[in-house]
């Protein structure tokens, strides 16, 4: 373990004073903080809602100031600031810090008076000559969420809607279609296919065959006809061949993969029955790079032994990513019957900051949906109503009232934001459940706040690859270590340590 010189605890402090207090920042205490050591900063793309404020190697001239105009008035979630470790023959690296942060204040003072905006000082350790340092990026990383208008509220709702088809295979508005729709469809296929007598003799038996295929523009007729499972490889061919009869749809996108369940069962009466299940459908090229493998997922699936759960989801602009994990989840697994309960909270719809009251914060959306449809209208409903003034979240507030809501439940499931720390943490002894928080955004190390919640809630606390619960059992003056970083409870709070 690396052991700590004074400035660095100062750094430390600093880090909880910001998390658990209202504070302006100054940019000596920011560069007082750990420093994260990467070998080089990725440029090849910067992500949505992030801006690069950009400096030349070893200069504190912004070369981009008029960038910033565009993202002036959303509210910023964090500002990373980048730079080299090779020093030899550039000015010296302390001094040129406080020049390229007075440039950034100049630039944009607000930064500096919002006590909810996380900092982080990143340094590049790969270069080892001028030329290769200056290769490098040089600067800040601004992270925002900008307010969410009618257009992007319709923008949402198409990303979403894009995630939901694909994982249910909802046939797209552009697939070729039966005539007559999806009755029609099922009365032909139960009254041409046989049942497979010599196959299925038994009381209370059933198969179930799979027909993939596409629909060909020019016959109307389906081709690349593929049947899997089904009774016997003989009445697989059957229904083949039956397949390739099914006459007159529509035009519609060629590429499209259609797919049908059909089942055969032999009821306790010992009456045969053929029952045809809803027609299923997507494009491959629509839905390529849709992720079914998320962290909201993974969490989900490595504990599924939670039932009759209260999720509460922070919604705001950085979380879009994580608001399609869920919607996914339930999609894909048919998991709402699992949750009682959902709250989705926006820290209080479109109010002013100095509005916001700890409490009755607001903007909070409640649902207990039967049908997916459902769900996504109260998530769209939930983003189109906050506007993203500020980055610190009501998350307690919305924990408290999802359990008021749902006194029956028995799991609560936080969805949070790593990168913003709850503006109402001085509730928290009114959670009366543990609350199992997942961790969205974590770009180096968890948030010292949201071990608090799992911590003081005798809960948990979830990444992508880890579940840790021994916070629950931990005292004053025990340490824990996260991705890497060392956590210590001192004086009823998490500092942290360092890196081990």
């Amino acid at each position: 373990m690396k052991f700590l010189t004074p400035t660095l605890i100062f750094g430390f402090v600093f880090s909880i004073s910001t998390l658990f207090g209202q504070k302006r920042i100054s940019s000596k205490e920011i560069l007082a903080q750990p420093v994260e050591e990467i070998a080089v900063f990725d440029t090849t793309g910067f992500g949505i809602y992030e801006l690069a404020i950009r400096f030349n190697y070893g200069s504190p001239r912004i070369l981009n100031p008029e960038a910033y105009k565009a993202i002036e008035s959303y509210g910023k979630i964090s500002v990373e600031y980048i730079y080299s470790k090779f020093t030899h023959s550039q000015p010296n690296q302390k001094a040129l810090d406080s020049d390229r942060f007075a440039s950034l204040q100049k630039l944009a003072p607000d930064l500096f008076k919002d006590p909810g905006i996380r900092w982080d000082v990143t340094v590049q350790t790969e270069a080892n000559t001028p030329e290769s340092a200056r290769a490098l990026f040089h600067g800040f990383v601004i992270r925002y969420q900008p307010p969410v208008t009618e257009a992007r509220k319709e923008e949402i709702k198409t990303e979403l809607d894009a995630v939901v088809d694909c994982a249910k295979k909802r046939p797209p508005a552009d697939a070729a279609k039966y005539p007559g729709g999806p009755d029609a469809l099922k009365t032909w296929l139960e009254s041409n296919i046989k049942f497979p007598k010599d196959e299925l003799k038994s009381k209370g038996s059933t198969k179930s065959a799979i027909v993939e295929f596409q629909i060909g523009n020019d016959s109307g007729k389906p081709k690349n006809i593929r049947v899997s499972k089904g009774a016997s490889p003989k009445h697989n061919e059957h229904i083949k061949a039956i397949m390739g009869n099914l006459s007159g749809w529509g035009k519609g996108k060629p590429s499209i993969e259609f797919s049908l369940l059909i089942q055969f069962t032999i009821g306790e009466d010992g009456k045969a029955r053929i029952e045809s299940h809803p027609l299923r459908g997507y494009n491959p090229e629509d839905c390529k790079g849709l992720k079914s493998d998320s962290l909201v997922m993974k969490v989900m699936d490595r504990n599924k032994d939670w039932k009759k759960m209260l999720v509460v989801e922070d919604v705001t602009g950085s979380m879009m990513p994580f608001i399609a994990d869920l919607l996914l989840w339930n999609a894909l697994k048919s998991n709402l019957q699992n949750t009682n309960h959902f709250v989705f909270f926006n820290d209080g719809d479109s109010k002013e900051t100095e509005d916001k009251e700890i409490g009755s914060t607001g903007g909070l959306y409640h649902a207990k949906p039967k049908s997916i449809e459902v769900l996504e209208e109260t998530m769209i409903s939930a983003i189109a109503g906050g506007d993203g003034d500020d980055t610190p979240e009501n998350d307690i507030e919305a924990v408290i009232e999802g359990i008021k809501a749902c006194p029956e439940c028995e799991e609560v499931i936080l969805i949070s934001d790593n990168n913003t720390t709850p503006r109402d943490l001085e509730l928290i002894s009114q959670i009366t459940k543990p609350v199992h928080v997942i961790l969205c955004g974590v770009r180096y190390a968890p948030n010292p706040a949201h071990l608090y919640i799992a911590w003081k809630t005798k809960g948990s606390l979830h990444t992508i690859k880890e579940d840790i619960t021994k916070l629950k059992t931990m005292e004053e003056g025990q340490t824990i270590t996260i991705m890497g970083r060392t956590y210590k409870i001192l004086d009823g709070k998490f500092v942290v340590l360092g890196r081990m």
